[in-house]
């Protein structure tokens, strides 16, 4: 742990309490009395979107703004949920579909999970459980996004270990858990990333927190301390240093330019080929489209 600590710029263990980063979530729980519960655990750490409808949601999904959405996975039944949640999956592969059940059957589960949603939450589960369930899955799609932008352009398994690390850049995560994830022994993901010449699985670590912070800067509104803070390191002039030290800007610049400027510098950093030009906002859903979509 010195050897990380001395990379990542004096990097303290994660504070728990904040763990969470605000984001724009859609909900769509035509329950009061649920949908009350959901917005009083999420409504002070998320900014929220109340929709009345499957139209609805599907209408706030269009929206460039809104990351993730929480939906009644029950509504009006879950063999009508699940087709218009794959249709959701395929029309927004980059949004967090999490689902609000009252089941318990492992079987209606799995079917929920095939379908798309990245987590779960149910009626018994109470706030802290609620935001936990949200914050993880919010993780876990901004590591896959990440992991689809690098495919083709760097060598495996840089894709796998830096989604990975962006996932989990809120925790304590360790290069021991990286390598478990990748299905490596540390030595062996050591001895492979060497052969390809990518950089050291502490580094991943480093990276995966360079982009969630970036990603707090730019898109979340996070301030330099608060987000220093969140990601473990000592100060905010501490991740400065290891902003301007392994991507060449200030977290200000950051701040400006998003994460998708840390991508691109990891990629140069380890000679891959340059990634596309950052799309524009999602184009609104046409006619036909909206149409299949609220079906």
């Amino acid at each position: 742990r010195p050897a990380l600590a001395g990379m990542l710029g004096a990097v303290l263990p994660i504070p728990m309490a904040h763990e969470v980063r605000l984001a724009r979530l859609a909900l769509f729980q035509p329950d009061a009395r649920s949908g009350a519960r959901l917005a009083a655990a999420l409504g002070s750490v998320h900014d929220l979107v109340q929709c009345g409808s499957w139209e609805e949601l599907v209408d706030a999904l269009a929206s460039d703004d809104v990351e993730g959405c929480l939906l009644d996975a029950d509504h009006p039944s879950l063999d009508e949920a699940i087709p218009r949640i794959e249709r959701l999956r395929e029309r927004h592969p980059d949004v967090t579909l999490i689902g609000f059940t009252e089941r318990e059957e492992p079987l209606e589960y799995y079917r929920l999970g095939t379908s798309g949603l990245e987590g779960f939450v149910s009626g018994t589960d109470g706030p802290l459980t609620t935001r936990g369930a949200v914050d993880q899955a919010l993780a876990l799609r901004r590591g896959d996004i990440v992991t689809r932008s690098l495919e083709g352009h760097v060598v495996e398994p840089a894709p796998d270990a830096l989604g990975w690390a962006v996932a989990h850049a809120s925790s304590e995560m360790t290069v021991d858990e990286l390598a478990d994830a990748l299905g490596h022994s540390l030595s062996a993901l050591r001895e492979a990333l060497r052969a390809r010449a990518l950089p050291t699985p502490v580094a991943f670590l480093l990276w995966g927190r360079l982009w969630a912070a970036a990603a707090r800067l730019h898109r979340d509104g996070r301030g330099v301390e608060e987000t220093a803070f969140a990601l473990g390191y000592a100060s905010g002039t501490s991740l400065a240093r290891a902003t301007r030290r392994h991507v060449g800007t200030t977290p200000r610049e950051l701040a400006e330019r998003g994460p998708e400027h840390v991508l691109a510098a990891f990629v140069a950093h380890v000679g891959g080929r340059p990634l596309r030009q950052k799309h524009g906002p999602r184009a609104p859903l046409t006619n036909q489209a909206n149409r299949k979509a609220r079906q």
